[in-house]
């Protein structure tokens, strides 16, 4: 099927098969067959095979057919039914006792868009569920999460404090059953602060999660998460992002101008540009023009836009200096407003962190071996 794109608009066999999973019945039919007489069912990439239930529950409808492959398709889509019923079943004793503490989270991503806009839960497949708490109860959730018995997946520093989640947005979690659970105490891996928070807590609607009363982001914060997300580079493939953010835009109301004001305000505009334009362009959804005109006015600094160049390609050839003011634009954005020559000490932590160091003084050696390599 040709290298799947890892981050940013999907690729051309994605799109076909995206076709499949958003148009009307009949085209999307069409779409199907197509699709399957090009590419099969023997070895698509991940971002095509997460689309797969969609594509079943929208090509379902059609009036026409048979359809190649149909029952290896419904096995798809009960497969991916049946592991998020898993999923959400091992992490309901988790908001209960959140609840027990008098904390209620925020589902995210999947938990919440396989209810809110998806025909059911199954046909939005899931690695794991997202959930969001506030910063202040990190601290506490983190080491509740570990004396049961889940196990963080990625690098943590020994010592979990204010710094670290400073630093990052989130931590995976496995359970010793294998439930994987993406612990969020930031909405948006960019924005580490509480000033880009406070618009998903202040907007966000009741949504009840497996009986429990939880919350969930509004529309207009949902894309935001959705746009800034996919468009960057990721280990996986992210043609997913794409029918998210369709099918919410199709079935609820957002806040066009309050969402490029967001995209401005939390300095993301380059992102959100980039996602919304290729919505519009694509997939024929209705952004405004003043809109797209705010993002594409928006104040834009040196270390944001290097910071938007690494998100985009980022195994493309740049100095070490160019790395650093990437860096440097997510850490200074991380102070949510504050001068960050005021707090300048706090960036060699951030470094620290990105280079999953454990000590501090172990940094100038390894910012000098990085230099090294950048100049082979």
């Amino acid at each position: 099927m040709g290298e799947a794109r890892r981050g940013g608009p999907p690729n051309a066999g994605q799109e076909r098969l995206l076709r499949a999973a958003l148009l009307g019945p009949e085209e999307a039919g069409r779409a199907w067959g197509e699709w399957y007489a090009e590419y099969g069912l023997e070895a698509p990439d991940e971002g095509s095979f997460r689309l797969l239930p969609l594509v079943f529950r929208n090509v379902e409808r059609s009036a026409g057919g048979p359809w190649p492959e149909w029952e290896k398709l419904r096995g798809i889509y009960r497969r991916a039914w049946g592991r998020n019923q898993w999923l959400f079943h091992r992490v309901r004793p988790v908001l209960e006792e959140l609840a027990e503490m008098g904390i209620r989270p925020m589902m995210l991503k999947g938990a919440a868009l396989s209810a809110r806009v998806y025909p059911d839960v199954g046909a939005r497949p899931m690695q794991d569920v997202d959930l969001m708490i506030p910063r202040a109860s990190a601290a506490e959730v983190f080491a509740l999460l570990e004396r049961r018995g889940w196990r963080s997946k990625r690098w943590r520093p020994a010592e979990v404090g204010a710094p670290f989640f400073s630093y990052t947005h989130a931590m995976d979690f496995e359970s010793q059953e294998g439930c994987l659970m993406d612990l969020h105490w930031h909405a948006l891996v960019q924005c580490c602060h509480a000033g880009a928070d406070e618009p998903f807590w202040n907007n966000a609607e009741r949504f009840e999660f497996m009986g429990m009363e939880t919350l969930t982001p509004g529309a207009t914060e949902q894309l935001l998460q959705i746009c800034v997300h996919g468009i960057v580079w990721s280990p996986q493939p992210s043609a997913r992002w794409v029918a998210d953010a369709v099918l919410l835009v199709r079935q609820e109301r957002v806040d066009w101008a309050r969402l490029a004001a967001l995209g401005e305000k939390l300095d993301l505009a380059p992102h959100l540009e980039a996602a919304l334009s290729y919505l519009q362009a694509k997939w024929d959804v209705r952004v405004p023009e003043d809109a797209l005109k705010a993002l594409s006015e928006a104040r834009r600094g040196v270390g944001t836009m290097a910071e938007f160049g690494r998100d985009m390609e980022p195994f493309a050839a740049r100095s070490a200096w160019n790395d650093l003011l990437a860096f440097w634009g997510r850490w200074r954005r991380s102070l949510g407003g504050a001068s960050p020559w005021v707090r300048l000490p706090g960036f060699a932590r951030h470094l620290q962190y990105a280079f999953e160091l454990e000590r501090m003084g172990m940094l100038p050696g390894q910012l000098v071996r990085s230099a090294r390599r950048r100049m082979r």
